[in-house]
């Protein structure tokens, strides 16, 4: 007879690991050297901030999947919920084994989002740490303040690299329908994490990646998107003193619609550190923003 347990989300998510969120940028530095817009008028067909919002998911799900060791049951997205609105149910007799997150119609987060669906989690072995193993997470209907999201992320642990470090490939297929929106959005991205600190920790505190890869994106509405990661990202992810940020690395994204095309260049290390802000400069123009 199958046994699950059911507990309340308990943990404040640690792990941040999206490579495709907004970052810093110098215009000054980078204008005179990348595209620019090739129709100023290009009008967007889908999600106006497709990185920023698609990092939300990202994000959550790797809060997770990262944080997974034996015994433990993960982290929960948006940390401890305000009226203990997360149920979290293990099966360890079906196999693979699974957990899953359900926020119900509506829960709000420690970092004041709104979450609301299911994520599924599937796994041979908890411990993301053991080479070969597999974690995905499957999305059934999983909001984020209102952008809808469907389909699969997973994780394989690739062994060791040269430097001795652990590998992760990532791989993203999924489906984003945002508010106000009548395009749907589907992704697909390939990434390969690699774990440069905080490997042994225990519990898991100050981890820090360098991340490498990218994805593309598609609009029902004729719209593409694509970011590529130019030079290695270094995410932290800082327990001790909140420093949960991208501290440097280059990317930068494409956007083609029927009435032009757009770059936007991104510089993690302007200005880098434990700002919390980032700059992005599209068309020469540079604005500041929150990662």
């Amino acid at each position: 007879m199958k046994t699950k347990s059911i507990t309340k989300a308990t943990l404040l998510s640690i792990f941040v690991l999206s490579v495709i969120t907004a970052v810093t940028l110098n215009s000054c530095q980078k204008e005179s050297i990348h595209p620019k817009v090739v129709n100023s008028n290009t009008k967007s067909n889908g999600e106006a901030n497709t990185p920023a919002v698609t990092a939300l998911l990202v994000n959550d799900i790797n809060s997770i999947v990262f944080s997974m060791k034996k015994n433990q049951k993960g982290l929960v997205p948006g940390g401890v919920d305000s009226n203990g609105c997360v149920t979290i149910v293990t099966d360890t007799i079906d196999k693979p084994n699974s957990i899953t997150y359900n926020y119900g119609s509506g829960c709000i987060g420690n970092d004041g989002k709104v979450r609301s669906g299911v994520v599924v989690i599937n796994y041979a072995v908890q411990d993301i740490r053991v080479v070969n193993n597999v974690i995905s997470a499957t999305m059934q209907n999983y909001s984020i303040n209102g952008t809808l999201f469907n389909g699969t992320i997973s994780a394989t642990n690739t062994g060791t690299n040269g430097r001795g470090n652990l590998v992760f490939l990532e791989t993203a297929l999924f489906t984003k329908l945002a508010p106000q929106q009548i395009s749907t959005d589907t992704l697909n991205g390939s990434f390969a994490y690699e774990w440069v600190a905080g490997e042994s920790s225990s519990p898991e505190q100050n981890l820090q990646f360098s991340v490498t890869g990218g994805w593309t994106s598609t609009y029902t509405a004729g719209q593409m998107d694509s970011l590529v990661i130019t030079t290695p990202l270094l995410k932290n992810a800082k327990t001790t003193n909140a420093c949960n940020y991208y501290i440097q690395g280059t990317q930068y994204t494409v956007t083609k619609t029927p009435m032009g095309e757009q770059y936007s260049y991104y510089d993690y290390s302007n200005p880098g550190s434990c700002s919390g802000q980032v700059a992005v400069t599209t068309n020469g123009v540079t604005v500041t923003q929150n990662q």
